[in-house]
């Protein structure tokens, strides 16, 4: 496939959202993942493991989490089996910014903190999006190019280095698209110091930007790529 450079851009820019957001919701938000199922899931193991509270979230938190993100999966689910694949990706796009700009409002508006009732709605309201957007880059994806699945593209770079008698072929899109994580993650993080929501501010932000060439340009064209990575284009 060979991918229009407005496109790719677009996915690069969410795998800056992504960072953000999870260290807004980890950090200032109690203790749990907006898109990082794995790390909830482990949580709440741990939780469940020790009968100790882990960061100081409970074990339904964890759940909450886990459930809000099904639900937006279920919904990417749908939208993907739609008849319009353009039709599909623009709505449910759409659909994530949407959420996105209520969970920063919701945070504004509540001073939302690690507990209380501003803290659950933000919350639910970014795990819903995270889980939208995840099921909706099972086909809009990029392949190699990671959101948030940084640990397969990371195997990816390893296994295909030459090290192991590959070329890695793809390794600026795959390293960049974890550094790229990283960095949003590490000004997410910085940003908690004044509350919540500002670092939701700036992934809405990010997030709108990415919207333009995501939903207005088309995917490329050619065969799909190959991958041994986190995203395959069927």
């Amino acid at each position: 496939m060979a991918w229009r450079a407005p496109y790719l851009s677009g996915f690069y820019a969410l795998a800056v959202v992504c960072g953000v957001v999870d260290a807004a919701c980890f950090l200032a938000l109690g203790g749990v993942f907006a898109e990082v199922m794995t790390g909830n899931m482990a949580l709440l193991a741990f939780n469940l493991g020790t009968g100790e509270s882990i960061g100081g979230a409970s074990p339904l938190r964890y759940v909450v989490a886990l459930a809000a993100f099904g639900v937006g999966a279920v919904a990417g689910g749908l939208l993907e089996r739609g008849p319009s694949a353009i039709h599909e990706r623009r709505l449910g796009f759409v659909g994530v910014a949407a959420l996105l700009v209520a969970a920063t409002a919701v945070a504004f508006a509540t001073d939302a903190g690690p507990a209380g009732a501003g803290r659950d709605v933000v919350v639910a309201l970014l795990c819903v999006a995270m889980g939208l957007q995840n099921a909706l880059m099972r086909t809009h994806g990029v392949a190699d190019l990671a959101t948030n699945l940084t640990t397969l593209a990371y195997t990816a770079i390893a296994a295909d280095s030459p090290l192991a008698r590959g070329d890695n072929a793809r390794l600026a899109r795959r390293g960049g698209s974890i550094a790229l994580f990283m960095a949003g993650a590490v000004l997410g993080a910085w940003l908690t110091r004044w509350g919540a929501g500002w670092p939701l501010l700036v992934a809405t932000v990010v997030f709108a930007g990415a919207l333009v060439p995501i939903v207005g340009s088309g995917p490329g064209t050619g065969r799909p790529e190959r991958t041994l990575g986190p995203l395959v284009r069927p």
